[in-house]
């Protein structure tokens, strides 16, 4: 009796360091192990009904976010994110571009620069509204790591 409560209890801790923690404001986000369909990051937001594919340039200081849906294949348009960073200078605001602008000022893909974004790690958040909910995540998941 005692090895088998003994082994459940066991399963049962393994079970709970096996999940993920979730961040963020209005729509969680966590890293998955994989890559997305360009080669970049991914961010979970919400309960996994959308992703972020993020990749970044930390030397050239540039960032490109895809918006991806739960299955991370289908493309969601979304009016422009907004990134907030922290950096020497203070904190830092501002509106990624439409890399394909489609009708409506949405698009699926935006990028950006700044000079806050060549820093490894970043220190900031991205804000985006998709539908009528705003998931804010940051910009790296606890899984990234650095040289």
């Amino acid at each position: 009796m005692l090895r088998t409560s003994g082994t459940i209890c066991l399963a049962i801790l393994l079970a709970a360091c096996g999940k993920k923690k979730e961040e963020g404001g209005g729509g969680a986000a966590h890293t998955h192990a994989e890559t997305g369909p360009n080669g970049g990051e991914i961010l979970e937001l919400g309960s996994g009904e959308y992703h972020l594919e993020i990749l970044h340039d930390h030397v050239g200081g540039k960032l490109t976010v895809w918006v991806l849906g739960g299955d991370m294949k289908q493309s969601i348009p979304v009016p422009a994110p907004t990134v907030n960073l922290v950096t020497k200078g203070g904190p830092v605001q501002f509106t990624l571009e439409a890399a394909a602008p489609e009708t409506g000022g949405k698009a699926e893909a935006w990028t950006g620069s700044h000079e806050g974004l060549e820093a490894d790690p970043w220190d900031g958040r991205i804000r985006l509204v998709i539908g009528d909910k705003t998931f804010q995540s940051p910009l790296e998941g606890a899984a990234h790591e650095h040289e």
